[in-house]
């Protein structure tokens, strides 16, 4: 069996050096295309209109929905709450059939921090300013934002046009001025305070993961077989695939995983000299960069958002070394176990069978509405 490897990788020779920056960069560009839509779909939706009529308003006032030209009464919400569970088994068929990219990029939790650290990366002024400066600017960019989240999702439910244009005269009406701030307080603190950890402990989409995936579906794994046995070495050693200790066989490879995962029951590591060291360097940038400190080298962990950055950091580790990249990818079980490729998978089929369902009884359902 051989080792996983990248499309453009070769096993046997070093890769050119900017090689393994180019998956990296499409990367963090798709990662901005797509926060840059989700942000735009979230702040503009509210000031769109169609046919002199809010694109899409939940009137609590008024007791009306405003949807994409529908002006729906309240009580005709039922093909709204098709066309939700149509998006969540739509939702479901994309993670079973390519891991976790709602994660990744266009959760609105990622998406925000994502805008929060690009905040701090501007508000970083390098000693340019006063000690102070820094945090106070980076405060007030981050309070604008927020604020501007709470105004935007009120605007959801009261037209937007007034709210803001009530502001400045303070003519606003209590509840209104409690739910801009509350959502503008939860933003602020929740991107600040919490961040990655509502995807740990909060978020019930990362629990489900086990009902929605299957072997097929790609995620991030760490290749054992080429990495292990990991550990520092002089420079120059070359990569296994370029030495003549090649691949470890899967059950060695996983008994060096469990040892340096679990230290207190293996007890300590035996050591190797650098011709039997694998390409993983313990160098510990992989666990550094993840937002959440999983070391994804220890296995799978429903916890894993999959954002990559645990792979850009170990990409950028093989290359300063001269080794392939890809020692952790994005790839299936299925694939590492080298299995053929599936004719019939349940999960996907069930899960568009459902998104099938729920959007025709949702778009029957506006259409009687209408």
């Amino acid at each position: 069996m051989s080792s996983i490897q990248r499309p453009g990788y070769s096993a046997t020779a070093h890769p050119a050096a900017p090689a393994h920056r180019a998956p990296m960069q499409r990367r963090h560009v798709v990662q901005w295309l797509v926060l840059a839509l989700m942000l735009g779909l979230f702040y503009g939706m509210p000031w769109l209109r169609w046919h002199d009529a809010p694109l899409l308003l939940f009137d609590i006032e008024a007791r009306r929905i405003h949807f994409f030209g529908l002006g729906l009464r309240t009580d005709a919400i039922v093909p709204l709450l098709w066309l939700a569970l149509a998006g969540l088994a739509a939702l479901c068929l994309v993670t079973s059939l390519y891991g976790r990219l709602w994660c990744a990029y266009a959760c609105p939790q990622t998406v925000l921090t994502r805008l929060h650290r690009a905040v701090r990366r501007v508000t970083t002024l390098n000693g340019r300013a006063g000690g102070r400066t820094e945090p106070v600017l980076r405060h007030a960019l981050w309070a604008a934002v927020s604020l501007w989240t709470g105004i935007t999702f009120v605007g959801y439910f009261s037209p937007i046009g007034g709210l803001v244009g009530g502001l400045p005269a303070f003519e606003l009406g209590g509840w209104k001025v409690f739910w801009i701030a509350f959502y503008a307080l939860a933003t602020w603190a929740n991107v600040l305070f919490l961040h990655e950890q509502v995807c740990t402990y909060l978020c019930p989409y990362g629990r489900v993961q086990p009902w929605l995936t299957d072997a097929f579906t790609p995620s991030i794994h760490y290749d054992a077989r080429r990495g292990e046995p990991r550990g520092a070495r002089a420079a120059g050693g070359g990569s296994v695939m370029q030495r003549a200790r090649g691949l470890l066989d899967p059950v060695t490879a996983r008994d060096y995983v469990f040892r340096a995962a679990h230290p207190a029951s293996a007890g300590p590591r035996p050591t190797f000299s650098d011709a039997h060291l694998g390409d993983c360097t313990d160098c510990d940038a992989c666990v550094r960069a993840c937002p959440i400190g999983l070391d994804i080298r220890n296995g799978r962990n429903d916890s894993c958002i999959e954002c990559n950055a645990c792979t850009d950091a170990c990409d950028d580790t093989m290359a300063r070394n001269g080794f392939p990249a890809g020692l952790i990818l994005r790839t299936s079980i299925a694939r590492i176990e080298q299995r053929p490729a599936a004719s019939f998978r349940a999960r996907p089929l069930l899960f568009g069978a459902l998104t099938v369902l729920f959007l025709a009884l949702a778009i029957t359902g506006l259409l009687a509405a209408s």
